[in-house]
C-alpha cells in the first residue's frame, strides 16, 4: 500500500540522513551508545560478560513507562527483528515473540528470563509475559542470535529475551494503578514497599479482566507476589514468591473458504468458531538469590527456584479434554571476576545450571473411551563459561562454551511399548572479536553453536495412531544449528545506530507436520533449513525534546532440503519495518510507534498451497503526564483501524479452505496512577 512504501521510504532516509549529516556535539560523543550494555546494575543478569561482539539492544525503563503497549510483546514488537504474532489480542497472554525466524516453533527457539532464570516451560504453552509486572522492569536485554546459548542454555537459538526486575531504587510506599479500555478491558494493580537497603519489602497485586475483542474471548487474570531484598556489608540476597490465576475463553478460528463463498474474516471477524472452549491455568513460583562480593572484582552468586502450573483446556470442538501438571527446580551457582589477568583486562562469568521438570499429561477425547496419559520427568545439567578479553586496547576476544547434560524419561500407561528414556550431551559455543575502528565506531564479527532439545509436549505429540489416539512413538532428535553474524555499532552526532547481517543453519528443526490423508498430524524433524537477514535500528536526539527511531529487518529463512526445499518457513515475514517518534516535555511526554509486517505463510503451509497472510500496517500513539504524585496516560491503539490477522492455518484435507485469527481495531486505554 502507499503508506507502507511512504513510511519505509522514510524509515531508511531517517536512518540513513541522520548518520551521513548530524553534526558532532562533544557532550554526545563520550555518551553510552543505546546499543550497548550498560553498567551492571543486577547482578541477576548475566549479559554483562562475553558479548561485546552481539547484537544487544536495552529497553530502558524511561522507554517501557511511555511505550504504547499494554502487554510485554507489545514493546517488544517495537524492537528491530523481533516480530510479535498474536491470536486474540486484548491483554491475553497468547503472543509469540519470535527473533530471527522461527516462526510457530518461536517460543522454544527464544528464551524468555527474568532476572537470568528461564520462565519458558518444558511444554508448547507460551510465555506467561504477564507474571512480570510492567511497573518492576527497570530494563529489557535483547540479545538476538546464538550467543545468549552459551550464557543460559539450550532453547537460545534465535536469542534471549533477560527482562531485569533488579537494581531499581527501593522505595517506600503505596502506589495503585487503574486501566480500563475497549472490549470492557479493566485492570487494577497495587504496590505495597516498605523499608531500606539493608530490607525491603514488595507485596504487588493486579487483576485484569477483558471482555475480549471475539466472541468467547473472556479473560480473568489474577497475580499476587511478595519480594524481600536487601544488602547487608558485602551480601546481596532476594527471596521472592508469585501466584497467580488465569482463565481465557477460546473462540478459535475464523472459516475461509472462498470457493464456496464463505469469508467470516470479512464478514464475521468477531464471531467464535468455538463458543464453548476455554482455558485456565494456577501457578505458583518461588525463587531466592544471594550474591557475596568475594574481593574487589570476584563475585560469587547462588540463585534457586521453584514453579508447578495446573492447566486445564477444554476444546470441545475437537473433542478433547487436556490436563496437566508441570513443575521444576532450579539452581544456579556462578563465579564472575572482572579484572586483569596476563596484563589483560578480562570480563568472565562461568559455573552450574541443573534443572529438573516432572510433567503429569491427562488427556481424554470425548466420544471415544479412555485416554491417553504420560507421565516423565526431564533433568538438565550444564557446566559453562564466557570471556571476553581484551587483547589491545582496540580488540576485544569474545569465548565462551557450555556442556549440556540432559537426561529424560517418558511413559504412557496405555502404550507401554512407547516408553522412552535417553541420556545425551550436548556443546554450545560462542566466539567472537570486536574491533574499536575509532572512540564511536565498533565492528563485530562472530560465530556460534546453539541447541535445542524436544519438549515434553512435542514428544507426546510425534506420532498418534488416528483410531486408538495411544502414541506410537516419542522419539525426536536434538536441533542444531550454526549461526554467523558481522555488524557494527556507531555514533555519529546525535545518532547511535546499529546493523548486522546473519546466516544461521538449523538441522532437525524441530516441527508440527499436518497428516496429508488421515488428517492427523504429528511433531517431526524438519530437512535442513536456513536463515539470512540484515537489521538495522538507529535513536536520533533531533532537538526540541523530539527523539527518532527507525528499524528495518530483512530476513529470508527458508528450505534447503527435502521436499519443500526452496520454500519459505512459515508464518516469517521478509520484511518489517518501523518508526517512533516522541516528544519530552516538562511532566508531560507524547510518542507515535508505525510498525509494517509483510507477507508470510500460513502456519503449516510448508508447502506454499495457501494463500500467503496479507502485510498490514500498524499505527499506535500514546500520551500522558504527571501532576505532584498522580500520573495519567492515554493510549490509542492501530489508529487507523487495520483489519489484518497475524495467525492463520490452513486445512489438512481442503486447499482451499483455511481459519485465521482477527485482531482487534481500533482501540483506546486510559491508565491513572496514584503514589502515597
Amino acid at each position: 500500500m502507499k503508506l507502507t512504501r511512504n513510511l519505509c521510504a522514510s524509515t531508511a532516509i531517517v536512518a540513513l540522513g541522520a548518520a551521513a549529516f548530524a553534526q558532532p556535539v562533544a557532550a554526545q560523543e563520550t555518551a553510552t551508545s543505546a546499543f550497548e550494555l550498560p553498567p551492571v546494575v543486577s547482578t541477576a543478569s548475566r549479559l554483562s560478560a562475553g558479548l561485546t561482539s552481539s547484537s544487544v539492544t536495552i529497553v530502558d525503563r524511561e522507554a517501557i513507562d511511555r511505550h504504547p503497549g499494554q502487554t510485554l510483546p507489545e514493546i517488544l514488537a517495537t524492537e528491530a527483528g523481533l516480530h510479535v504474532r498474536d491470536i486474540f489480542g486484548s491483554g491475553n497472554s497468547s503472543a509469540v515473540v519470535d527473533i530471527r525466524g522461527f516462526g510457530e516453533q518461536a517460543t522454544q527457539n527464544v528464551l524468555v528470563l527474568v532476572d537470568g532464570r528461564r520462565i519458558n516451560d518444558l511444554d508448547l504453552s507460551g510465555v506467561q509475559f504477564a507474571l512480570v509486572s510492567r511497573s518492576s522492569i527497570q530494563r529489557i536485554e535483547v540479545l538476538r542470535g546464538a550467543a545468549a546459548s552459551v550464557l543460559y542454555g539450550e532453547g537460545a537459538v534465535g536469542g534471549a529475551i533477560n527482562i531485569v526486575t533488579q537494581g531499581g531504587p527501593k522505595k517506600t510506599g503505596v502506589s495503585v494503578t487503574g486501566t480500563v479500555g475497549s472490549f470492557g478491558y479493566r485492570r487494577a494493580r497495587g504496590i505495597f514497599q516498605w523499608g531500606g537497603e539493608q530490607a525491603h519489602i514488595a507485596l504487588t497485586a493486579d487483576t485484569t479482566e477483558s471482555d475480549g475483542y471475539r466472541r468467547n474471548n473472556q479473560l480473568t487474570r489474577h497475580i499476587y507476589s511478595a519480594t524481600i531484598s536487601g544488602d547487608i556489608g558485602n551480601t546481596a540476597y532476594r527471596l521472592g514468591a508469585t501466584y497467580n490465576t488465569e482463565e481465557l475463553g477460546l473462540p478459535g478460528n475464523r472459516i475461509v473458504n472462498l470457493p464456496a463463498g464463505i469469508n467470516l474474516v470479512e464478514s464475521n471477524p468477531r464471531g467464535a468458531q468455538n463458543p464453548l472452549d476455554f482455558a485456565e491455568e494456577r501457578g505458583v513460583r518461588f525463587e531466592a538469590g544471594i550474591e557475596q562480593q568475594l574481593n574487589d572484582g570476584l563475585k560469587l552468586t547462588v540463585d534457586t527456584a521453584y514453579r508447578r502450573s495446573l492447566t486445564s483446556s477444554d476444546f470441545i470442538g475437537a473433542f478433547t479434554l487436556d490436563d496437566r501438571a508441570l513443575s521444576t527446580a532450579s539452581i544456579s551457582p556462578r563465579i564472575s571476576y572482572n579484572g586483569e589477568f596476563g596484563g589483560h583486562a578480562v570480563n568472565f562469568i562461568g559455573g552450574i545450571d541443573a534443572s529438573h521438570t516432572t510433567a503429569e499429561v491427562e488427556r481424554r477425547f470425548i466420544g471415544f473411551a479412555g485416554g491417553a496419559d504420560f507421565d516423565g520427568w526431564q533433568s538438565s545439567v550444564s557446566l559453562y563459561g564466557q570471556a571476553d578479553v581484551e587483547l589491545t586496547d582496540a580488540l576485544t576476544l569474545d569465548a565462551g562454551v557450555r556442556a549440556i547434560r540432559t537426561g529424560l524419561m517418558l511413559e504412557s500407561p496405555q502404550n507401554p511399548q512407547a516408553r522412552v528414556r535417553n541420556n545425551e550431551t550436548d556443546l554450545a559455543a560462542n566466539l567472537g572479536l570486536a574491533f574499536d575502528v575509532t572512540d564511536s565506531v565498533e565492528v563485530f564479527v562472530r560465530g556460534g553453536r546453539a541447541v535445542r532439545v524436544p519438549t515434553i509436549d512435542e514428544r507426546v505429540g510425534t506420532q498418534v495412531n488416528p483410531l486408538t489416539f495411544l502414541p506410537v512413538t516419542f522419539d525426536l532428535k536434538t536441533q542444531t544449528s550454526w549461526d554467523m553474524e558481522a555488524g557494527t555499532e556507531f555514533s555519529v552526532g546525535p545518532v547511535d545506530a546499529r546493523v548486522a547481517i546473519f546466516e544461521m543453519n538449523v538441522r532437525d528443526q524441530i516441527a508440527f507436520t499436518p497428516g496429508a490423508i488421515t488428517g492427523f498430524g504429528f511433531n517431526t524433524n524438519l530437512d535442513k533449513t536456513r536463515r539470512r537477514g540484515i537489521e538495522a535500528e538507529a535513536v536520533a536526539d533531533v532537538g526540541a525534546g523530539f527523539s527518532v527511531t527507525p528499524r528495518v529487518n530483512w530476513l529470508r529463512a527458508e528450505f534447503t532440503e527435502g521436499p519443500f526445499n526452496g520454500n519459505q518457513v512459515p508464518v516469517v515475514p521478509n520484511l518489517t519495518a518501523g518508526l517512533g517518534v516522541s516528544w519530552t516535555g516538562d511532566n508531560i511526554w507524547a510518542n507515535a510507534n508505525w510498525r509494517y509486517v509483510s507477507d508470510q505463510r500460513m502456519i503449516n503451509d510448508q508447502e506454499q498451497l495457501f494463500p500467503e497472510i496479507p502485510s498490514y500496517d500498524l499505527l499506535d500513539i500514546a500520551a500522558g503526564g504527571t501532576i505532584g504524585k498522580v500520573s495519567i496516560s492515554g493510549e490509542l491503539r492501530n489508529v487507523l483501524d487495520e483489519s489484518y490477522f497475524s495467525s492463520s492455518v490452513g486445512s489438512d484435507t481442503n486447499a482451499n479452505l483455511y481459519g485465521a485469527f482477527p485482531q482487534p481495531g481500533r482501540a483506546f486505554y486510559l491508565e491513572a496512577s496514584v503514589d502515597f
